[in-house]
Parts: structure tokens; C-alpha cells; sequence
């Protein structure tokens, strides 16, 4: 077995990288409150939303299956980890920002990924405001993940 350096450029962060995007990925890895994204897949993933909660026919934590959405990296790959839309507002943000009814309707669209705050901690929430681009003084959300900062053309 042989070691590996890390780059020096590696945030201290991914030394133990999180499975779904967390306010610390907008906080330190790219400095912003907010970003726009393009959705690429959702999925119904396995989690573990509390290990205390223990399911007594298992004596393991309870798993439940809860929606996941992905998004492109400024090359079109996915981001690794994705967006876990475990709260019910999120989901109305989503059919709000999108004006989509169905998961087919949402691929592709962009949303704006915020840091908001539930019980005084800061959570990540999807805005109910789709992006827009003004066309003069600049741009509303600074994309990070998505793309580039300039509006689609056409």
C-alpha cells in the first residue's frame, strides 16, 4: 500500500467529503450565499436522516428513501454530490421556480440554491425565484457550479 499527498489546493473539508452538497460547500469552497445550478438527474436515494432514530424489527438506524437532485458542473459532468430535497418547502420552491409538475419537466431547468435558516442554523434552500439575467447591468446569481456567468444565448 503506498500513500498518497494530497494537492495543496485541497480544501480541509474534503478530507471527509460529505455525500449531499452542504452550506459549507457555498460558505468555503466557492464564497457565495447563493448559486444557480441546472439540474441534471434526481434520484430516491437511502438515508439516514437521524441515528438515534432505531428501527426496532433491524436495531440499525432507520433508512428512508428521499429525493436527491444533481446538478452539471461548469463541463457538463454532474457535480458528485447532490442537493437532498428533504424539506417539503423545497419541493414547492421547485414546482414554483420551475412552474414544473412532473420530475421529466425539472431536468434541465435551473434553480437558485440559497443558504436560508431553520431553528437559528443555516440550511441550504431552493429559491422559489427562478434566475433571471438582466440585460444590461450585469447578473443577478453568480453561477459556480453551473456554468458560466454570462446569460444562454438565443
Amino acid at each position: 500500500m503506498t500513500a498518497q499527498t494530497y494537492d495543496p489546493k485541497t480544501p480541509l473539508m474534503d478530507l471527509h467529503p460529505s455525500r449531499f452538497l452542504k452550506v459549507e460547500d457555498l460558505k468555503v469552497r466557492w464564497h457565495v450565499q447563493q448559486l444557480t445550478v441546472t439540474i441534471s438527474r434526481i434520484t430516491n436515494e437511502e438515508t439516514i436522516p437521524n441515528p438515534k432514530d432505531i428501527d426496532p424489527a433491524t436495531n440499525k438506524p432507520r433508512v428512508i428513501m428521499q429525493p436527491v437532485i444533481y446538478f452539471q458542473t461548469k463541463t457538463g459532468a454532474p457535480f458528485p454530490r447532490g442537493y437532498l430535497l428533504s424539506a417539503q418547502v423545497d419541493v414547492a420552491s421547485l414546482m414554483e421556480a420551475t412552474k414544473a409538475e412532473t420530475v421529466g419537466e425539472v431536468l434541465g431547468k435551473r434553480i437558485i440554491i440559497y443558504i436560508g435558516e431553520h431553528r437559528k442554523q443555516d440550511v441550504l434552500r431552493i429559491s422559489p425565484t427562478a434566475p433571471e439575467y438582466p440585460n444590461v447591468d450585469g447578473y443577478v446569481s453568480k453561477e459556480i457550479i453551473a456554468g458560466d456567468t454570462k446569460p444562454p444565448e438565443g
